[in-house]
C-alpha cells in the first residue's frame, strides 16, 4: 500500500489523491472512489453552506470497524475515508472515500457500502445552512 493516512478527519480543504494514494497496491486491479461534494440547492433551497461536528475519536475508530467489515464482506485490499469537520463551502468535499481490490466489482461494492455506513453508523452530523438564514440538522440514511 502506498503512503497515506488512510484515515483522516480535518478542518482543511480534502483532496482525493491522498486517498486514492492511501489504497493502492500493485496486487490489486481496481481503484473505486466516492467523493462527497455540497450543493449549492437541496429539496429546492438554496444552500450556502455545510458544517460538520465529529466525534474525533469515535470516527477514526468506527472507521476502522467498516474497513474491516468491508474487507470481509467485499474482498478489498484497502479501505481509506477522509472526511471534513466544520464548514464546508457550496462545491467543497465533505468526504472522500477510496477501496481497492483485484477486481473492480469488489471496490465498487465497498464503495458504495462505505458511504451509506458512514452516514448511519459513523458520529459524524451535519447542519445545512440555506440562503435565507434558515438550518437543519440532516439525519444519515
Amino acid at each position: 500500500m502506498a503512503d497515506g493516512a488512510p484515515f483522516l478527519i480535518t478542518g482543511d480543504e480534502l483532496d482525493p489523491a491522498p486517498v486514492l494514494a492511501a489504497v493502492r497496491d500493485a496486487a490489486c486491479g481496481a481503484v473505486a472512489s466516492f467523493v462527497g461534494t455540497v450543493r449549492g440547492n437541496n429539496d429546492g433551497r438554496g444552500v450556502l453552506r455545510l458544517e460538520y461536528e465529529v466525534h474525533e475519536s469515535m470516527a477514526l475508530r468506527q472507521f476502522e470497524r467498516m474497513a474491516a467489515a468491508l474487507t470481509e464482506r467485499h474482498g478489498i485490499a484497502h479501505f481509506a475515508v477522509h472526511h471534513r469537520r466544520g464548514v464546508v463551502p457550496v462545491g467543497g468535499i465533505g468526504v472522500a472515500l477510496a477501496a481497492s481490490a483485484p477486481r473492480r466489482g469488489a471496490a465498487l461494492a465497498a464503495c458504495r457500502e462505505a458511504i451509506e455506513l458512514l452516514k448511519k453508523d459513523v458520529p459524524i452530523w451535519k447542519k445545512e445552512i440555506f440562503a435565507d438564514g434558515s438550518h437543519r440538522w440532516v439525519e444519515g440514511s
